[in-house]
């Protein structure tokens, strides 16, 4: 037998192993005492917690070493996790064994259509940073409430799952691939089989943080967060942001453009003005000479700070518009006839 192929036999041994050991302990999150929303950071924590307390050179138990470090192996791993919560350590041990088509390709695990949404947010936190959060409604499977977990549960002296009660009585029927005769040749089939696993819907709550100077149509990527199918990896769900028009300001790129009114008086005599920028702070937009309608002011770092580089910033574009009088007086009419007009004959 070629070294190859008989560390691959060894290694599905091993996994076997792990399946059965596995099923017979029970769940991965239990064996480590965490929550199934528990993030990697705190998998790590009662990882490292369990295995110093239970490692043998400490006096600890060495069967329960084994389990916090099996269970700290499959948890640890982003889709052998998705695998697992979808469809148990079967879903994980199927995705491990090396599975090859009747052509010798290696067959993938299948993976699930990412989901788009766009949000809209405020063009504040744009520009300072702030928070989205983003409503999923996806089908989620009830990992160890199928008919074959809850038997294995009886047998290890354990209740019902109450986990269970919210669960509805199948998942949807899944594609299976069959290979059938037809006359001479094997052919490929889908068919639909019925699932074992139990399924429920549920909404699930997305929080991510907005950046400064995160760009228009930016795309925050939940990886694996969508609809849970048993076997499959879930897809992600993407949340791409999208700025609310705003009152004042509107953004092109890094650069922020407005509109502001000034009197005919400010034209001709010039002006200063303030502004509340998009975090309050104040901005002074001034001209001394004479102001003409639609002149543009560019003020120099007043536009969003540049998205990985907030030290820096784009610039503000400020486009005057001059508000005339609805009527003038019969003195400053011949003021103006008599002064500025003719100034300019």
């Amino acid at each position: 037998m070629r070294p190859r192929a008989a560390l691959k036999i060894a290694a599905l041994f091993a996994l076997s192993a792990l399946i059965y050991t596995m099923d017979e302990l029970g769940d991965l999150y239990e064996i480590l005492e965490i929550d199934e929303a528990a993030s990697d950071r705190e998998i790590k924590s009662a990882y490292r917690r369990l295995s110093l307390l239970h490692h043998p050179d400490k006096g600890g138990s060495s069967e329960l070493f084994k389990e916090v470090s099996a269970a700290y192996e499959v948890l640890s791993d982003g889709e052998k996790r998705a695998l697992y919560d979808a469809g148990g350590m079967a879903a994980v041990a199927k995705a491990s064994s090396g599975e090859v088509d009747h052509w010798g390709r290696p067959v993938g695990v299948p993976r699930d259509k990412s989901v788009h949404i766009t949000v809209n947010v405020p063009l504040n936190d744009m520009y300072q940073g702030g928070r989205v959060r983003a409503k999923v409604r996806r089908r989620v499977v009830c990992r160890g409430c199928s008919r074959a977990s809850l038997e294995a549960r009886r047998k290890r002296g354990k209740g019902a799952d109450e986990r269970c009660d919210a669960c509805g009585p199948t998942c949807p029927p899944t594609v299976k691939i069959e290979r059938r005769r037809v006359g001479m040749m094997l052919m490929n089939q889908e068919v639909l089989v019925n699932s074992e696993e139990r399924c429920k819907e549920e909404v699930a709550l997305l929080n991510a943080t907005i950046e400064k100077g995160a760009p228009e149509g930016m795309e925050i990527v939940f990886e694996r967060a969508s609809e849970q199918t048993p076997g499959r990896i879930p897809g992600n769900v993407v949340l791409k942001l999208q700025a609310n028009p705003h009152a004042v300001f509107k953004r092109v790129g890094n650069d922020l453009f407005m509109v502001l009114t000034i009197s005919l008086k400010q034209a001709l005599l010039g002006f200063e003005k303030e502004i509340r920028h998009l975090d309050g702070h104040p901005v002074k937009i001034v001209n001394r000479a004479i102001s003409s309608p639609g002149q543009v002011i560019v003020v120099q770092g007043e536009g969003m700070p540049l998205h990985g580089v907030p030290s820096e910033f784009g610039n503000l574009h400020v486009e005057l518009k001059v508000q005339m009088p609805e009527a003038i007086t019969a003195e400053e009419r011949e003021f103006v006839a008599s002064h500025f007009l003719a100034s300019r004959s």
